[in-house]
């Protein structure tokens, strides 16, 4: 089962609040599951897109089903954007420690 994203979801996503609540590091496992969690939505997307535009070009009259598929689409999208904001913000958070500890950033 997989973790929650507590301190995402209580800096609402914002790494310069994360900041001032963190006292330890961010793992690159951490920035890798985000990426590889991200990355896994991306084929479902492929065919909810393609699904759609079949249903589109070929039934354009099946409304009820076309809606369905741009609700399903919309769900994938929503879920993508969650996990593409996560690994934007530990890659954020991650470039603030090492500019604290450094006085630059590698990324």
């Amino acid at each position: 089962m997989p973790r929650e994203a507590k301190l995402f979801e209580s800096v609402k996503g914002s790494p310069v609040r994360a900041l001032r609540r963190l006292n330890a590091n961010i793992p690159p496992n951490w920035i890798l599951r985000a990426r590889r969690s991200r990355k896994s939505l991306e084929p479902g997307i492929v065919e909810a897109m393609k699904k759609l535009k079949r249903l589109r070009a070929k039934r354009p009259r099946a409304h009820a089903t076309i809606k369905a598929a741009d609700r399903e689409l919309t769900l994938l999208l929503k879920a993508w954007e969650l996990a593409y904001q996560k690994e934007v913000f530990y890659n954020g958070l991650r470039a603030l420690l090492e500019i604290g500890r450094t006085g630059k950033s590698r990324r």
